[in-house]
């Protein structure tokens, strides 16, 4: 990022290098340069850093402006050209050849003409100081300090209107502290304000009183202005308390606290409301709400859930309303034309039903013809950025504050998300990976760079920067995809050109002055120079014209999904010498990775999963810095299985005329799988029999030990011997293992292998066909006490002895294990911490599978999984079952009975029910009359 740290660390690098160089006249020259320059940029640091945070609060200045584009420019050249040196001092060199590097002498050329653009940035640092120091305390951003009107009129929010009332005004509550909390201009305060000045709240109390927090923060004033609103007729006997005396101030408010009703708008972090909080009123009689946009906020000031409010984004209906509301002023009962609909619906989504927006928006329309014509030239403003048109910049400042109040370390990270096409799914541990790799996540003393991304990603998610998308069951408490809201794409792009970061998304001409990460979205004739890219992602075909043995400096390379991509398109990747990330998880068509491979070795995450890749080179051994290699066909935990038979899903796919019970068992194996990745899974099973191997695994080559940094390897093959075995074993730093091909023979190998993993975190075993996983488990052995995820896939029988010790077990799916259902679910219940359990098909034996969950088993179970399990006939709950149950999830369960769910409304934690698959009516009507009897009115989804 643009805190210069990544290009001070190279320059330290080249340093230490330098002084084994043999030619001492090139190293003295090119080592004082550098040491010029890490000197200055180790200067420029702090001032720098005060424009990051200043500058989104600063009045406009073109100055400084251009020399931050200037210095961001700059700073990368150094980087880039820091690290070309650095290939020349590599021993024993990667190089194929010397036409492979940038010659020494264009290098020493290119440090020597950065130096002097440096010392000319130097010379400047005075007048840009003043620049940053002069910026009065009137020019700052303060955010909303005025409360909003109490009398407004309250457009799509009727229900959540009547669900604060509701909170507040419930029997049997004393003292609370409320959190409403969500994004900037969601319209927090606008449904405050109608709560407040309605006439159920206005009854049930004595006094109200609403404060919004000034910026910059000042108690005084705050808690002066609350106890006016207050005590509005005894309060000039506070005039004479000096500003100091906070004391005087809350014993005041406190001491007219009768039945009353406190707002605090714009609480912005913990800290305020740790100040203000010991003044106000703690009787049982006194509720307060908090308005604030920080979800870490609502948390701390009201410690239950149940008095957190997280205000969402309008639905299409509503929004609809508020937009012909505010274009007719008052008249969301007036029917549109086809036309005007068509356009209305096309504002709003490039709204994202946030209000701020949709009333800006169409509180423009409202001045203009209301036509669909004026409407439709307002949306193709609204394609290319709200900023091309005048009258709608009020929405981009306003959110801007989105970007402008991250912390200086947050705002690269969420540049980086211009990568991604607007409306994108962006798995997040993908996003993630890409950060560390790219130097935005590091290593602290505590917690792992990936750790360290994960809170940051958590905190995008906590200020409504992005929201979740996709979350599936597996992975409860977390998200495992977001989107950027549409608005805030547009504001990071604009912030993008605006520094100079170089984000290119499509081929269209752009304002960027170099190339650094470049996203190709469309099809068209690459004609940019692509001598500086740091990363290229692409998003759907692969096009010819992308030239990988261009990019010399190409950090990361991300394919992920890309549709047409060959073998010998990759055949180059062997000049990428500074690769750190590489991504071909779903490109069907690669076969083979390059020998080449073993070239990168800066690589830290390769993820080959869902390839046709069933071996992999031997010259993988050499990548020591590899963190993450995933490979396999493997489904994703995220796709459900479907019942349908594999002719069904093939169609006119001719089965091979082969009669192996091996190869038989495989392909009935298929039959679970998505329709949309059969044929793809049938090639490669085809393929792999042929060649005597397991379709859902990949061959290691001896050596895989010596990558002994790796965090995370599956899925590997292990039927091929024990020397897999013994390299696994030795893989001490390992947090997630996969492994198929499991045995007889290599069971107990297996296992003692795991044992030595003391790291290891989540693990996944698997062995297809008839056999399965029977005998294979079967052994005395202890497994890391810390695994936390377990997946067994396979005919298995009885479970094995050793998962009782597992006691910190939280996530568990089994599939095809053929387990005896009683005393199975008798051992799982009494796992302690067990919150998510997945049970898929071929789980259990039997005929009838009968569910009868009792008080006292699975205390701490959160989701309930239960798929394709075509014999489940009833689920059952007693009173005091499963406390702690959120999510129950069932699909493709078609044969249960009309009658089959019973004691739903014993569940006490219970917020949803997804169902999946085809249902009679009778039993989706049973659910929801247990449902409704439900205190908690758990929501039905899917029916």
């Amino acid at each position: 990022m643009i805190d210069l740290q990544s290009s001070i660390a190279i320059a330290t690098m080249v340093l230490m290098q330098l002084h084994h160089e043999r030619n001492k006249k090139v190293a003295d020259t090119l080592k004082e340069d550098v040491e010029f320059i890490k000197r200055e940029f180790v200067m420029m640091q702090p001032v720098l850093m005060d424009v990051v945070e200043k500058r989104g609060q600063m009045a406009a200045s073109r100055i400084l402006s251009t020399w931050f584009r200037q210095l961001w420019g700059l700073a990368h050249d150094v980087e880039d050209c820091l690290m070309e040196f650095y290939l020349h001092l590599e021993k024993p060199s990667r190089a194929a050849s010397a036409e492979q590097l940038l010659p020494r002498r264009i290098i020493a050329e290119q440090m020597r003409g950065l130096r002097d653009q440096i010392e000319q940035v130097n010379t400047r640092n005075d007048q840009y100081n003043n620049a940053i120091s002069s910026v009065a305390p009137s020019q700052l951003n303060t955010g909303p300090t005025v409360a909003a009107s109490r009398n407004v009129l309250l457009i799509g929010r009727e229900k959540e209107k009547s669900d604060l009332i509701r909170l507040i005004s419930q029997e049997g509550e004393q003292h609370q502290v409320m959190s409403v909390w969500g994004m900037v201009g969601i319209g927090k305060t606008t449904l405050v304000s109608s709560v407040y000045e309605s006439q159920e709240i206005r009854g049930l109390f004595k006094q109200r009183g609403w404060v919004t927090v000034s910026h910059p923060f000042n108690l005084h004033d705050i808690l002066a202005s609350l106890a006016r609103e207050l005590d509005a007729q005894n309060f000039s006997v506070l005039g004479n308390y000096t500003q100091s005396n906070f004391e005087a101030l809350g014993d005041r408010i406190k001491a007219s606290s009768r039945s009353c009703l406190i707002v605090l708008d714009d609480v912005v972090c913990i800290e305020e409301w740790n100040l203000i909080q010991p003044h106000l009123p703690g009787d049982t009689n006194t509720h307060i709400i908090v308005i604030t946009r920080e979800a870490s906020v609502a948390e701390h000031c009201s410690t239950t859930d149940k008095n957190i409010y997280k205000l969402e984004y309008l639905e299409d209906n509503e929004a609809l309303e508020l937009f012909k509301n505010k274009v007719f002023v008052g008249g969301s009962n007036i029917d549109l034309n086809a036309d005007m609909t068509t356009q209305a619906k096309l504002i709003i989504n490039k709204c994202d039903g946030h209000p701020l927006a949709i009333t800006t928006i169409a509180g423009f329309l409202a001045r203009k013809p209301k036509t669909a014509m004026e409407w439709k030239k307002l949306n193709d403003d609204l394609s290319v950025g709200s900023g091309s048109n005048p009258n709608l910049e009020a929405i981009s400042r306003a959110l801007s504050s989105s970007y402008d109040d991250l912390p200086y370390h947050l705002k690269m990270c969420l540049l980086y998300l211009c990568v991604f096409p607007k409306g994108h799914n962006i798995r997040q541990k993908r996003l993630v990976r890409r950060w560390v790799v790219e130097g935005y996540a590091s290593n602290t003393h505590n917690m792992s760079a990936e750790q360290v991304g994960e809170g940051y990603f958590q905190e995008f998610i906590s200020r409504s920067i992005i929201r979740p998308s996709k979350t599936v069951t597996h992975n409860v408490g977390s998200i495992d995809y977001c989107q950027v809201h549409t608005l805030i794409h547009d504001i990071i792009a604009s912030k993008s050109e605006e520094g100079n970061h170089g984000f290119v998304l499509g081929l269209s001409s752009n304002n960027q002055d170099t190339i650094r990460h470049l996203s190709i979205i469309s099809e068209g004739k690459l004609d940019k120079d692509l001598l500086h890219v740091r990363s290229v992602t692409v998003f759907g075909e692969w096009t010819s014209d992308l030239n990988l043995g261009m990019m010399r400096l190409l950090r990361v390379l991300d394919l992920e999904g890309t549709s047409g991509l060959k073998d010998h398109d990759i055949k180059e990747i062997d000049n990428l010498l500074l690769l750190k990330y590489l991504s071909l998880r779903g490109c069907i068509d690669i076969y083979h990775l390059p020998d080449g491979l073993g070239n990168l070795w800066d690589l830290q995450m390769l993820d080959v999963s869902g390839t046709s890749i069933i071996k992999l080179p031997k010259t993988i051994t050499k990548l020591k810095k590899l963190l993450y290699l995933r490979a396999g066909n493997v489904s994703n935990d995220d796709d459900t299985s479907s019942s349908k038979r594999l002719q069904e899903e093939i169609g006119d796919v001719l089965l091979p005329q082969v009669s192996a019970e091996t190869f038989q068992q495989l392909l009935a194996s298929l039959k679970n799988e998505k329709k949309s990745d059969i044929y793809h899974k049938y090639k490669v099973l085809l393929r792999s029999f042929m060649l005597g191997r397991d379709i859902y695994g990949v061959e290691t080559p001896n050596g895989i030990s010596k990558l002994d940094v790796l965090h995370t390897l599956g899925v590997v093959n292990v039927a091929s011997g024990k020397a897999i075995l013994g390299e696994i074993e030795k893989l001490t730093k390992l947090h997630k293992l996969g492994l198929t091909g499991i045995n007889m023979k290599n069971g107990q190998g297996v296992l003692c292998a795991i044992a030595n993993l003391n790291l290891l975190r989540s693990l996944s075993l698997r062995a297809e066909g008839k056999p399965g996983l029977y005998g294979c488990l079967d052994h005395n052995i202890s497994l890391p006490k810390n695994l936390h995820s377990l997946k067994l896939y396979g005919n298995l029988v009885v479970l094995p002895t050793w998962i009782t010790q597992l006691q910190h077990l939280a996530k568990l799916k089994l599939r095809s294990t053929q387990l005896e259902l009683a005393f199975s679910m008798e051992v799982l219940g009494k796992l302690p911490h067990l919150a998510i359990l997945r049970l898929w098909k071929d789980t259990f034996q039997g005929e009838e599978i009968i569910f009868h969950f009792q008080q006292g088993l699975f205390p701490c179970l959160v989701v309930l999984e239960l798929s394709d399990l075509d014999d489940l006939k009833s689920l059952s709950f007693m009173k005091g079952a499963l406390p702690r149950l959120e999510l129950l999830h069932v699909e493709n369960c078609i044969h249960v009975d009309s009658n089959g769910f019973s004691g739903m409304s014993f569940l006490p934690s219970l917020k949803e029910v997804m169902l999946k698959g085809d249902y009679n009516n009778k039993f989706i009507d049973n659910l929801r009359a247990q449902l409704t009897q439900n205190q908690n009115q758990p929501i039905l989804k899917g029916a």
